[in-house]
């Protein structure tokens, strides 16, 4: 699952792209989502600023069934449960769309494993403790 560092170093980086489906074919039965509350932060709307990552998008969309996760209202609940309990143990600057990542990786852990490409992994760190789920995992694309 990805953050908007995890789609902007994929989408601007072939090499990178093709090791992490290569790795996902070889080594897990798996495909790379990004949560719908996450397009928020990496669309623009200036075809020039998003062209990398609509040919990433695209690319994605030839390869898996899906490409992105729906906020669901559970999701959006869960969130800000998550969200609130960060916050409250010492975390003021935790975003809602940090908290929305991590509530649908939380969602999606019930059924399998899931690791979160971020650029920001201290934030996702402290929320992924606070599910108390031991298949989320938490990683920087490179």
């Amino acid at each position: 699952m990805l953050d908007s560092g995890g789609v902007t170093a994929l989408a601007t980086s072939k090499d990178l792209l093709t090791d992490y489906l290569n790795m996902l074919k070889r080594r897990f039965d798996g495909s790379i989502l990004i949560p719908i509350a996450v397009v928020t932060e990496f669309r623009t709307g200036d075809p020039r600023k998003d062209v990398a990552v609509d040919r990433f998008i695209n690319a994605m969309r030839r390869r898996q069934v899906r490409v992105y996760v729906p906020l669901t209202l559970e999701i959006a609940e869960r969130a800000g449960v998550l969200r609130t309990q960060a916050r409250a143990s010492g975390h003021p600057d935790i975003s809602v769309t940090d908290a929305h990542i991590v509530a649908t990786a939380d969602d999606l852990a019930n059924h399998s494993a899931v690791t979160i490409l971020t650029g920001d992994p201290e934030h996702m760190k402290v929320l992924v403790e606070l599910t108390h789920r031991t298949n989320i995992a938490v990683d920087v694309p490179g």
